[in-house]
């Protein structure tokens, strides 16, 4: 009996002292881990040697840039297509041709040379287009388009094979330049029927009338020229048969 009510007590008091000591743990504050940030080290000579070397390899950039828009436009006699290889190349090998100059550029990142390229491109295609119009130059020939052929308020559709005899026909179509136009003329080429100069309307297009008088097929041309001697051509031709 005795040691069944010792064994007793030893349990309680175990119960007693587990509860002591949860109470206390539950009393005692937390212990935060304090975090102390600690800076990476920074070389500041080293950083702005990179930030420099980054920088004289745009401004480099860019001064090819304007030599290979001015190369492109130099080329442009030949063919336009030669001074866009010209500068698509060197914006391709811009890295490689920066090899063969006196400058370390193992430093510069992928990511700049892809910046580098791209500015380079648009830079050298602008200084090309540019150079290309007025007031620099004008090697581009005028443009023309949407030829009309009209009967009063009437207008005929291509290919012009129903031409009233003896009506007054009304030539039309869009002449435009990047510069200005010196001269439209409308020829009769077979049979030679001789130039007329054409007048621009109310509407902004270039136009002539003429009434012909016999049947058959006349063929014509619509030759614009801009003030820089360039010049374009247009034919055609019209069959003109008795209604």
């Amino acid at each position: 009996m005795q040691s069944h009510f010792t064994a007793s007590k030893g349990f309680i008091t175990e119960l007693l002292f587990r509860e002591f000591m949860a109470q206390k743990k539950k009393k005692e504050p937390e212990v935060k881990e304090e975090y102390t940030f600690v800076p990476p080290d920074f070389d500041e000579k080293e950083f702005l040697e990179k930030d420099l070397k980054v920088t004289k390899t745009v401004l480099i950039s860019a001064l090819l840039a304007v030599v290979f828009g001015v190369v492109a436009y130099a080329t442009t006699s030949i063919t336009f297509v030669l001074g866009l290889l010209l500068i698509v190349a060197g914006a391709v090998a811009l890295k490689k041709i920066f090899e063969f100059l006196p400058w370390d550029i193992s430093s510069v990142e992928n990511k700049t040379w892809l910046g580098n390229g791209a500015m380079f491109f648009f830079l050298a295609l602008g200084v090309w287009v540019l150079l290309l119009n007025p007031p620099f130059s004008d090697s581009v020939e005028p443009q023309i388009g949407d030829l009309e052929v009209w009967n009063g308020n009437y207008m005929y559709t291509r290919p012009y094979n129903n031409v009233t005899l003896g009506a007054e026909i009304t030539f039309n179509a869009t002449v435009t330049d990047n510069g200005g136009l010196s001269s439209i003329t409308f020829s009769f080429t077979s049979p030679d029927l001789g130039d007329w100069p054409m007048a621009k309307a109310d509407d902004g297009r270039y136009q002539i009338s003429y009434t012909f008088d016999s049947t058959g097929t006349y063929n014509f041309t619509i030759i614009a020229v801009d003030d820089s001697g360039n010049s374009k051509s247009m034919p055609g031709s019209v069959t003109v048969v008795v209604v």
